[in-house]
């Protein structure tokens, strides 16, 4: 029997979304919005999350004492929440929602999974969302942010069945299209903003922070609400920045350009200033060559006149000695006569 993907499915979310325990971490952001959820006498209020996977959502529904069901079309998946005793409609969203009465479900969840349906059938799914929510009811869309350049350049396409990336706006446009009267966009699962130069700061922000994104979703507008805060005033405090948030970036850059043109100023300052004492320095040792060049030429005047005077004296040397040689053959010539007339005078 040959496989197709749905058959993987289930090992590919193990090895790209992480393990059960990683993903329920992240899920619990949405918490105050659970909280808020007003509770009715006959009953825990009914939740329902299309696309539900391995039940991690489901799971924290449970946990905070809703009716979860989840509706999934990949049986393996589904077969994992159920072992894990959850509710499971192994069933098409669209089918699931449209056998469900009007203003009956509290609330209505799907985690990275708009990003795999045709756009006529999202708006399909969103008309059946706003039909079979309460007036108080709230719509949770979590999908892949194509804001941040990793994740529309390269994490969405590791899912084969992802259709095309969803940008913010245009999912929120679709919600309020179906008749939501309030609307938010949630910016989260990415790195915290890092303590860092305006470079590094930019690139951060456009490839690290707010990997996906929620469209939140009431059928009225919660703003004047007393029961629960408004979206607005919840993704205030808990979204992250956006990726693209070009005025922010743009900003960041202009700091890093003044930046980097004030200290290519004070270095060309210094470095002029390094020229200017190696001009002096030039001119000082230039000054010293020529000095030294006179002196040079002093000196071999100089040592060129020892050197006459010495051949002088040598010359003139030579001269007396020829002199006290011819005075002194001379004199010995006289003495010896001297001697011989002595002696010749005494003989007689």
């Amino acid at each position: 029997m040959r496989k197709n993907f749905d058959d993987l499915y289930k090992a590919f979310e193990d090895r790209f979304r992480g393990s059960r325990e990683h993903v329920k971490e992240r899920l619990q952001i949405y918490q105050p919005l659970l909280a808020q959820v007003p509770r009715q006498a006959e009953g825990p209020p009914l939740a329902i999350d299309l696309g539900c996977g391995r039940g991690e959502w489901l799971e924290i529904l449970a946990e905070s004492g809703l009716e979860a069901i989840g509706v999934d079309t990949n049986a393996r998946m589904a077969q994992e929440a159920a072992d894990n005793g959850l509710r499971i409609e192994l069933q098409d969203a669209l089918e699931h929602l449209g056998g469900r009465p009007n203003n009956s479900v509290a609330i209505i969840t799907a985690f990275h999974m708009v990003e795999h349906v045709p756009t006529d059938y999202l708006i399909g799914l969103l008309d059946e969302c706003q039909r079979v929510l309460a007036e108080d009811g709230l719509l949770i869309l979590e999908t892949p942010n194509p804001e941040n350049i990793s994740v529309s350049t390269n994490t969405f396409h590791l899912d084969p069945t992802h259709k095309s990336p969803l940008p913010p706006g245009l999912l929120e446009f679709l919600v309020r299209q179906a008749g939501f009267a309030e609307t938010a966009i949630l910016r989260l699962n990415g790195e915290p903003m890092i303590e860092a130069g305006p470079i590094e700061r930019s690139i951060h922000l456009m490839f690290d922070v707010a990997r996906d994104y929620a469209c939140l979703a009431r059928k009225q507008d919660g703003q004047s609400s007393e029961e629960h805060e408004s979206l607005a005033e919840f993704v205030q405090v808990a979204s992250q920045q956006a990726p693209n948030d070009m005025v922010k970036i743009k900003g960041w850059l202009h700091s890093a350009d003044n930046d980097i043109a004030g200290d290519l100023s004070a270095a060309k300052a210094q470095i002029l200033l390094q020229i200017d004492h190696f001009h002096q320095l030039i001119a000082a040792l230039t000054a010293q060559m020529k000095s030294a060049q006179k002196e040079s030429v002093a000196f071999r005047s100089t040592v060129a006149s020892l050197a006459r005077q010495i051949e002088t004296r040598d010359v003139e040397t030579a001269l007396i000695q020829k002199r006290i040689a011819r005075i002194e053959s001379t004199t010995l010539r006289r003495l010896v006569k001297w001697v011989s007339a002595l002696f010749s005078t005494s003989a007689k």
